[in-house]
């Protein structure tokens, strides 16, 4: 096979014209805002935007915004001489792979626990009641039974997605994350709040519980308490964060320790230890 001139040019004009196809198509990318960088970009507007809290007063309000955080927990990665930080909020999860085709919290997003407590879509809950809308505006006390609805945001038309634990049916691993956001309201997405001394847990059932008291939250299916999975750090699109799940931690007192202690949260000043 001989090659002349003619050869050489025809593959300058597929080579051109592949370029101009690759020119358009990004184009229409652009103005349908399909790039990764766009998508990323309203990703973190969507889920990191801050958000007011509606503050419910002294006592935590059915109804009203609130967000879980771990006050006791120290942030990993922090620099040497810095001052050590502490809180982790529970927050909703995308994940890198969802990044294509979600730019908001969905049905099936893991639950984590951030260094970010900033108030923002992510990880802000409002608490209800499950005996309906008709407990809007009153207390919360120990004992209750309620549901954590995620504050979405972006799509407030959307169906309303609840924090879900699913019990395993057979031994899992010991990193297994089986907290989510689901919109199937069921039995595993009721929660419950126990006082955190052993000795106030008789007399205080039925007692309003208090904004930023430590306390514990246990899921009323499995009857264990939210924890935080302090050896199973992973990098997220958002930075470090902590795995999270429902299990008992207790000392050689049967004390319950800083992993399943946390606090119902909605104002800035309480939820940093200092």
């Amino acid at each position: 096979m001989a090659y002349n001139n003619s050869v050489l040019v025809g593959n300058w004009n597929e080579e051109r014209l592949k370029n101009e196809y690759e020119f358009k198509l990004f184009l229409r990318k652009r103005d349908r805002h399909e790039l990764l960088l766009q998508r990323s970009r309203t990703l973190f507007s969507n889920l990191l935007k801050e958000r007011p809290l509606a503050i419910s007063g002294t006592y935590v309000l059915y109804g009203f915004n609130v967000q879980v955080v771990a006050t006791d927990m120290p942030v990993k990665g922090q620099t040497k001489g810095s001052k050590p930080r502490y809180g982790l909020a529970l927050s909703s999860l995308v994940r890198e792979r969802q990044v294509d085709y979600v730019q908001n919290i969905c049905d099936g997003c893991l639950m984590t626990l951030s260094p970010i407590t900033t108030p923002c879509c992510r990880n802000t809950f409002v608490i209800l009641s499950t005996n309906g809308d008709a407990s809007r505006g009153e207390k919360m006390n120990y004992g209750d039974e309620f549901l954590l609805k995620a504050e979405n945001y972006g799509e407030p038309e959307a169906a309303p997605l609840y924090v879900r634990f699913t019990p395993e049916g057979a031994p899992a691993p010991a990193d297994r994350m089986p907290l989510q956001l689901s919109n199937n309201l069921d039995s595993c997405c009721r929660w419950t709040t126990v006082p955190l001394l052993p000795c106030d847990r008789l007399e205080g059932l039925g007692s309003p519980i208090k904004t930023s008291t430590k306390l514990l939250i246990k899921n009323c299916v499995a009857d264990k308490n939210l924890c935080v999975m302090n050896q199973s750090w992973m990098q997220t699109f958002f930075g470090p964060e902590c795995g999270v799940t429902c299990r008992n931690y207790v000392d050689i007192h049967k004390r319950c320790t800083a992993e399943n202690i946390f606090s119902l949260v909605s104002d800035v000043e309480t939820k940093t230890k200092e």
